[in-house]
């Protein structure tokens, strides 16, 4: 090399070359959808060449697990984050709303997003299993706060088993991010919390207004 050529360009570091092509996936997923989307196009976006996601994943497939399980760890980690053992039950919604309020209300980009992962789902049952795995551990988890918080009285407080008001949740949470786009910017850690308020209001003695 002469004495005026330039050093060849540091590849960068093999986790952010990851999440490079994580970050470039997710958004052509969500604005062409997976099937339109190729590899080459995901290593394009991100800068790099083909060999780049292959050196990642094992296929697209692969990609798109990865994907849901981002997506699943970013909701595992506000319930982890709400430290709900020892919370008082009148605080209960303050501490979902804080939780969950990194994650909402979303873009158009995670509504389209979301269901391009879950049509993925449907067609691969790979990538379904993943999908039942991930979305159990979210259930699960949820149940488990449950029971901590109510400490096994939530039929009692809220006329729900606990089971009962996790599914609630999560159905708040999933149902409210794929309305976005048609009802609004609502926030479903703000739901979660305003549903979670009017549960525990007969419990706190509350009467409905006149």
């Amino acid at each position: 090399m002469s004495a005026t050529g330039s050093a060849p360009a540091k590849r960068p570091p093999r986790a952010e070359v990851r999440e490079r092509l994580i970050e470039a996936a997710s958004r052509l997923f969500a604005r062409h959808g997976v099937h339109a989307t190729t590899l080459d196009d995901v290593a394009g976006a991100a800068g790099f060449s083909k060999g780049a996601v292959y050196s990642n994943f094992d296929s697209k497939a692969d990609l798109v697990v990865t994907l849901l399980r981002r997506e699943t760890d970013g909701a595992l980690r506000a319930l982890h984050e709400m430290r709900v053992p020892g919370t008082d039950l009148p605080d209960l919604p303050a501490a979902i709303r804080t939780a969950f309020a990194p994650y909402g209300p979303g873009t158009a980009d995670d509504f389209s997003l979301m269901s391009e992962l879950r049509s993925q789902a449907l067609a691969d049952p790979l990538v379904m299993e993943v999908f039942v795995e991930q979305r159990r551990a979210v259930l699960d988890t949820l149940r488990g706060l449950v029971d901590q918080v109510f400490q096994g009285r939530t039929p009692d407080a809220t006329g729900l088993s606990s089971d009962q008001l996790a599914r609630l949740l999560i159905t708040i949470s999933v149902g409210s991010a794929f309305d976005a786009p048609a009802t609004g910017d609502v926030a479903p850690g703000e739901l979660m919390g305003d549903v979670v308020a009017a549960l525990l209001r007969p419990a706190a003695g509350d009467s409905p207004a006149a």
